[in-house]
């Protein structure tokens, strides 16, 4: 629904098919994975520690089509000349105006994708209105059911970008190793926390090369 530092809609259609009924992100970021394909019928559980994201989220899930045409949408657009926007809203417009950051824009950039960006939730609104939206830590969540848990962490070497990118990756990991389901996680493919094997290659932002990685687990119960 919005663009985000780290996301992952260019290659969700790379990762497996959600095998439960339940999907669980707990990084959830833009949740491209949950909104790939059909995956958005699932349970669809999303929790980010950013209450900024969570906002967002919770914005998108409460407006109605009505309320996402009223956005104003103008050729180099200035947000904080909208003094009626909420900042959930400015917060949306700002991070398609500068896709590919974790920070939202004020100013619209030679790179800004809002219009587009609009007419996808425009169309897509709809998908995300039973899913359950919560701030929330990956260590607050209990994982005793079993789920497809799809983790998409601040990479050890990217979580700079992140306001919250500061991550203990050997707690995360033993608490990956405990999780029941199928487990799908997103590094670099060169992280070393997890026996990760490489995914894809492709170009980022400003054309740079991304080495994506995965690792994938399931119980023996999948």
């Amino acid at each position: 629904m919005f663009y985000y530092y780290g996301r992952k809609k260019k290659i969700a259609h790379l990762y497996p098919q959600p095998k439960f009924d339940s999907i669980v992100e707990p990084f959830a970021g833009s949740a491209a994975y949950s909104l790939h394909g059909n995956n958005w019928e699932k349970d669809v559980f999303l929790y980010d520690i950013d209450l900024r994201i969570v906002r967002l989220w919770q914005f998108l899930q409460q407006a109605s089509v009505n309320d996402i045409k009223k956005l104003p949408c103008e050729p180099e657009m200035t947000i904080n000349d909208h003094k009626q926007l909420s900042r959930a809203e400015k917060d949306l417009i700002g991070l398609h105006l500068s896709p590919g950051s974790s920070m939202p824009a004020n100013i619209s950039t030679k790179y800004d994708r809002w219009a587009v960006g609009k007419q996808y939730i425009l169309e897509n609104v709809h998908k995300i209105k039973h899913w359950t939206i919560q701030q929330a830590s990956y260590r607050m969540i209990v994982p005793e059911a079993e789920a497809t848990w799809f983790i998409d962490p601040p990479y050890n070497e990217g979580g700079k970008h992140y306001r919250f990118g500061k991550i203990d990756y050997q707690h995360l990991a033993d608490w990956i190793k405990n999780l029941k389901g199928q487990v799908i996680v997103c590094e670099r493919d060169d992280a070393d926390w997890l026996p990760f094997k490489s995914l894809t290659k492709f170009a980022g932002i400003a054309n740079r090369t991304v080495k994506e990685g995965v690792y994938l687990k399931e119980s023996q119960h999948a």
